[in-house]
């Protein structure tokens, strides 16, 4: 009887204790507490493209709008009316260093990105005002450079709205703008190749030793990019004498020495980097494909 007397107090003082501490907490933890946050996919995701070219990192920041069965230029993105070249926000790019994009000269920066597409001619309009929030605000006296590009139809359909930068080669690559079936390539370039052959000619001028690391990617450098391949064949030799059993550098010998049209000595080379590469428990069967063509190329 005395415990079946305390059960009705005890039942009060935990009621009260619950009232009281729901009093207590904010009312955005209590709603917070009552439903969680559900976030839910854009239509249109957001991309960030990152791409180094030469020595430049180069990013586009954008969203990706879909086809969706809709007509797309001339319909969902008027002809002739400034695009903010994507969805939900203004389209920016970035570059780490100058760049010549569709033969004009860009300084190093942020811009906004905005397009002007026709049928026959799209208008590229890079911004110094990479602050814009819209096409609305866009101001032309803001214009850092106009570049005209023209289309191109692909025979297959592009989903989803895409801005790439292909043909990555040396200090040059392409930035496309692809969608529906258009394509849009814009040249862009780097001086990064002429900045780094002003570097070594004066190493080469001042007689200066490279060390074997650097002197591996001095002879790639210039077998890359066309430059004095005998030199370059003195700076793979300089990097063999501390890696003799370095393959990719036999390797890039092989290279330098079919380029020179030395065949017999290209074989040589080649054949070492194969021998090197089957001492490997696992050997890179693609490398060792690679130095093989130089072999069946030279004979």
């Amino acid at each position: 009887m005395i415990q079946s007397s305390r059960f009705p107090s005890r039942l009060i003082s935990a009621l009260f204790t619950c009232l009281f501490v729901a009093a207590t907490l904010p009312l955005g933890s209590l709603r917070a507490a009552e439903e969680k946050k559900i976030e839910f996919p854009a239509p249109s995701q957001h991309s960030l493209v990152k791409q180094r070219v030469g020595l430049t990192d180069v990013e586009v920041d954008y969203s990706r709008p879909n086809k969706n069965n809709r007509e797309i230029y001339g319909g969902l993105v008027p002809y002739g009316k400034l695009w903010r070249t994507g969805a939900n926000a203004v389209t920016k790019i970035k570059f780490s260093r100058p760049v010549t994009l569709g033969g004009k000269e860009i300084p190093a920066g942020e811009y906004a990105l905005f397009t002007i597409p026709t049928a026959n001619e799209w208008t590229i309009i890079l911004s110094k005002d990479a602050k814009v929030q819209s096409a609305a605000d866009y101001k032309q006296e803001n214009d850092a450079a106009r570049i005209t590009a023209r289309p191109e139809s692909l025979p297959e359909t592009i989903e989803t709205f895409t801005i790439a930068l292909n043909d990555v080669k040396g200090a040059s690559a392409t930035l496309d703008f692809l969608w529906d079936r258009t394509r849009v390539p814009v040249k862009l370039s780097t001086n990064d190749v002429e900045q780094v052959s002003k570097q070594l000619d004066a190493v080469v001028s001042a007689g200066t030793p490279l060390d074997a690391r650097t002197a591996y990617q001095a002879a790639s450098f210039y077998y890359d990019n066309n430059k004095d391949l005998n030199q370059a064949a003195k700076w793979i030799d300089q990097a063999l004498e501390k890696n003799p059993d370095a393959y990719f550098m036999h390797y890039k010998k092989a290279q330098i020495q079919a380029k020179l049209g030395n065949k017999t000595e290209a074989i040589a080379s080649a054949q070492k980097a194969i021998d090197i590469l089957k001492k490997d428990k696992s050997p890179d069967e693609s490398a060792i494909k690679n130095a093989q063509q130089i072999i069946d190329s030279s004979k």
